[in-house]
């Protein structure tokens, strides 16, 4: 009898949490996806009016009926402004914060309420992360940032998210589902305590493995500009204190750089081990040395600044998904 009865509900579970995917990026909540059921405080709301039905049918109390039906009125309004507090709201993806492992990845939904009428206490949760909440005025767009744990490294897709509402007084629950393609990256851990960032010279360095380095103000390396200088090699300042254009000569200067390589760890290290050391390095590594990334099958040449570094974590945070072919 059990097994029938699982059996029986299926089609109606089914139906309920069908997919409800973007059309054109944007999820509108329609007729067809809204569904309505009063809360605790609604069940026993409908109890009170049966209650004071029969207590009036019984009595032959007037002022009883009235009071009933009133009542009853004013729950079906509540019923119906729960309804449309959600009704025709789109909602389309925003921006995907990136996460280390064992932080939270926060995505952005935005929110659109193209009617003239405000929309109260609108609440968007997913399985895993707490419930955030937002109130629109007419014609407007706000935005929500669910945050959603971040516990493996790698690609985090966002679960369903489940759009409710309990606006006017809490008697009635609708709701409705979104199923949006929204990505963040979830970094390795950074190793605590790890060790320092090996200084190891990059294989187009000095022989020695020093940088030549030119100084900025070394009257003996300037000289008349001539037709052709590229604008880095112009030394505005001296021009300008001079009256004359100048231009620099000798060696480029040049930032530090090394190798973060996989092979340079421990050979007794494990896979996430190694993983939250590079992390650790490419972050201390900073705006102020040029780092590449080797990882058996990767390999990222040297370069400095934020998208670099992005690149590296990436890189790291799918390894070994992302692999040269």
């Amino acid at each position: 009898m059990r097994q029938a009865s699982a059996t029986a509900h299926r089609p109606l579970t089914a139906w309920l949490h069908r997919q409800h995917g973007p059309v054109n990026g944007v999820v509108t909540f329609d007729r067809r996806h809204l569904y309505i059921l009063p809360t605790r405080s609604g069940a026993g709301f409908g109890v009170l009016l049966v209650a004071m039905l029969l207590t009036s049918l019984n009595y032959n109390i007037s002022l009883g009926f009235a009071l009933t039906f009133l009542l009853a009125g004013i729950g079906m309004a509540c019923m119906w402004m729960a309804y449309r507090n959600l009704l025709e709201l789109a909602v389309s993806t925003g921006a995907a914060s990136p996460a280390f492992v064992g932080d939270v990845a926060v995505f952005a939904l935005n929110v659109d309420n193209a009617d003239p009428a405000a929309r109260i206490g609108l609440e968007a949760r997913t399985p895993q992360s707490e419930v955030a909440t937002l109130t629109l005025d007419g014609d407007s767009r706000g935005t929500l940032a669910l945050r959603v744990p971040a516990t493996a490294r790698g690609r985090l897709k966002l679960p369903r998210v489940t759009f409710s509402s309990r606006f006017p007084f809490g008697l009635f629950r609708v709701w409705s589902y979104a199923d949006l393609s929204l990505v963040a990256f979830v970094y390795p851990a950074p190793e605590p305590n790890a060790p320092p960032l090996p200084q190891v010279a990059r294989p187009d360095d000095a022989e020695d493995g020093t940088l030549s380095v030119a100084s900025d103000d070394g009257i003996d390396q300037l000289r008349r500009y001539r037709t052709g200088d590229p604008l880095h090699r112009i030394a505005w300042k001296h021009s300008a204190r001079t009256g004359r254009m100048l231009s620099r000569t000798g060696s480029t200067p040049r930032l530090p750089g090394c190798w973060i390589d996989w092979d340079a760890l421990p050979p007794g290290m494990d896979t996430e081990a190694r993983l939250s050391r590079l992390c650790a390095w490419v972050l201390a590594a900073g705006d102020e040395i040029e780092i590449g990334l080797r990882l058996p099958g990767v390999a990222l040449p040297p370069a400095q600044g934020a998208a670099h570094r992005r690149a590296c974590l990436e890189a790291l945070a799918v390894w070994p998904e992302r692999r040269a072919s």
